[in-house]
């Protein structure tokens, strides 16, 4: 461990040392980019955040590969240990700042070439162990981990500076939820939300006004490819929802958006990452989570994710939490026995953007939690589509206008829930969750 620390040391002066006096956040990129980030750094210090900036210009030569990913770790293990760190953020592409790739087959899918699962919560493990992947309590995380998935220093300054933006003026409202009703809807959302049904009559061009509206927060349920989003029209043809060369017509900046959808956060398939062009876009998201690999909905990380970010607003907290849930559940787990298709949602969950991002102006504990008190000011509009009881639907032109006056809401008291009949699920391998392909 100390000569891990040493070699830090020697590339550009005393960033990390023994008998460290307590801070929050590390942040670990190439030299080039220390610059950006001491601005950044002093932002964090006005937020109350404590960070420091960890070059890896000395680690490995630079090189990448697995020696360089087991020195990071042993020296993120050791400010974990020393200073009590509770977040982590990379800065960087896997060329700039590697990643671990695990072994935890796929081949409940026929996925053989994906067996190795990418994945930087290795880097929140403090005390890693291989021959736990896939099993109950398999190495969980205690330091919560992001990525700024850049490649050079102009997008750095630019995604910097929509997470600042965002972090210092984001305004309460509403929590918007799109996505395909052929994919099952997990119990993500304990806070109201409205539904906007992507099945019906939707465009990619309707969609980004939409994000370009009022939400603060966005989630979204649907299939997914590296670069795009996709749904199905009502006549089961597959048609684009979402692709990284749109994300640039997105014009408001926002909070989170979650994707529920496989393949989305990938850096290394070959195509750009839907996420990736999303955070790093002028506009758009100032933080996503979304997988690498495979998805299934109704996994419970997203439900825990959400309820502890309206408990507490602490990103990174919260979704350390749903993940320590996720992998203690003995539902999903039991010990002893290797899970490997449920431990890979844990493995392919990334997190672009600001781990250490607490979202003070959003209202805990909503006392309306279904909304019953502002909803009397909202008619549903005539879509033409099937509702349940407490549930919204809205066509585009209507969410809209919606959106448009949605800035004097206050909160998470947002109108309406998802409630009825859920979808019919698929099943393969005998599982009881959906795969989002």
């Amino acid at each position: 461990m100390l000569i891990a620390l040493a070699l830090i040391q020697s590339g550009a002066g005393p960033l990390l040392a023994s008998g460290s006096k307590p801070y929050d956040l590390l942040i670990v990129g190439p030299e080039m980019y220390r610059t950006a980030m001491e601005g950044f750094i002093r932002f964090k210090a006005s937020q109350g955040v404590e960070a420091r900036y960890v070059s890896t210009d000395s680690i490995g030569g630079n090189k990448g590969g697995s020696g360089t990913v087991s020195q990071l770790h042993d020296i993120i293990a050791s400010e974990h240990d020393v200073a009590g760190i509770r977040y982590v953020l990379l800065v960087g592409t896997y060329d700039q700042v590697p990643t671990k790739y695990v072994y935890s087959p796929s081949y409940e899918y026929g996925l053989a070439d994906y067996n190795y699962k990418p994945t930087d919560w290795y880097y929140g493990v403090p005390k890693w162990n291989d021959s736990t992947v896939g099993l109950l309590g398999g190495n969980i995380p205690e330091i919560a981990v992001g990525r700024l998935p850049v490649k050079d220093e102009e997008e750095l300054e630019r995604t910097l500076a929509k997470i600042v933006d965002v972090e210092t003026n984001l305004e309460p409202g509403p929590l918007l939820v799109f996505g395909d009703m052929n994919v099952a809807l997990d119990s993500v959302l304990s806070a109201p939300h409205v539904f906007y049904s992507t099945n019906v009559n939707v465009t990619s061009k309707s969609l980004t006004q939409v994000l370009s509206s009022g939400a603060v927060h966005v989630i979204s349920y649907s299939h997914g490819t590296a670069s795009a989003l996709w749904t199905s029209d009502q006549k089961g043809e597959w048609k684009v929802l979402m692709s990284y060369e749109q994300v640039s017509e997105i014009n408001r900046s926002y909070g989170i958006q979650y994707i529920m959808a496989c393949f989305t956060g990938a850096l290394d398939l070959g195509n750009e990452s839907l996420a990736r062009a999303l955070i790093t876009s002028p506009k758009g998201p100032a933080l996503v989570i979304a997988s690498s690999r495979i998805e299934m909905s109704g996994n419970m990380i997203s439900s825990k994710f959400w309820e502890a970010m309206s408990e507490t607003g602490d990103v990174g907290g919260s979704i350390i939490e749903a993940l320590r849930s996720y992998l203690l559940d003995q539902t999903i787990f039991q010990s002893g026995k290797y899970v490997f298709h449920y431990y890979n949602s844990y493995l392919g969950k990334v997190v672009y953007g600001d781990v250490s991002w607490t979202v003070k102006s959003q209202e805990r504990n909503p006392s309306a939690s279904s909304g019953t008190s502002a909803q009397s000011s909202l008619q549903a509009p005539a879509t033409g589509e099937a509702q349940s009881a407490g549930e919204i639907m809205m066509g585009s032109a209507d969410l809209l206008a919606w959106l448009s006056g949605a800035g004097a809401l206050s909160g998470w008291a947002l109108f309406a829930r998802v409630h009825g009949p859920r979808p019919k699920k698929r099943t393969r391998s005998g599982s009881t969750h959906d795969e989002l392909a």
